[in-house]
This record gives C-alpha cells, structure tokens and sequence, in this order.
C-alpha cells in the first residue's frame, strides 16, 4: 500500500468562509485486499468492520486535523 501525496493548496484569499487553512489531496495506492479501504475509515473515522467487500470505483474521506494552530483539511482517496 503507498500514500501519494497529490496536492497541496491554500483556500483562495477571496473565500474568507473556507473552513481550513490548507488541504491536501491524498491517494492510497496498492494491490487488492490490502487493507487501503480499511486504512481509510479507521484514520478518518476511527471505525473498524472485518465485513468488507472489495471496494469497485473509487472512495474517499474528509478529515480535518490541526497542526500549530493551522487547519489542515486531508481528502483522503
């Protein structure tokens, strides 16, 4: 399983009501069965089920996390 960090932005200056100082675009990579789906509902909602069914198309999260008091949006895919 690899994380690929794809982007990072600030919110545009002109959009004072963005709820997040930076964001950053996350893509898991890996083979099937790996545990990518997984991975993702546990760090972005601290949630864990043996019941999965592979995962067909494409699935992501939104997670805020603070760091040095900066809002950090991850998208998580």
């Amino acid at each position: 399983m690899s994380v690929i960090l794809a982007q990072m932005a600030a919110p545009p200056k002109e959009n004072a009501d963005q709820n997040f100082d930076y964001m950053f675009k996350l893509l898991i990579i890996g083979n099937s069965s790996v545990g990518k789906t997984s991975f993702l509902f546990r760090y972005a909602d601290d949630s864990f089920t043996s019941a999965f069914v592979s995962t067909v198309g494409i699935d992501f999260k939104v997670k805020t996390v603070y760091k040095n008091d900066k809002r950090i949006k991850l998208q998580i895919w």
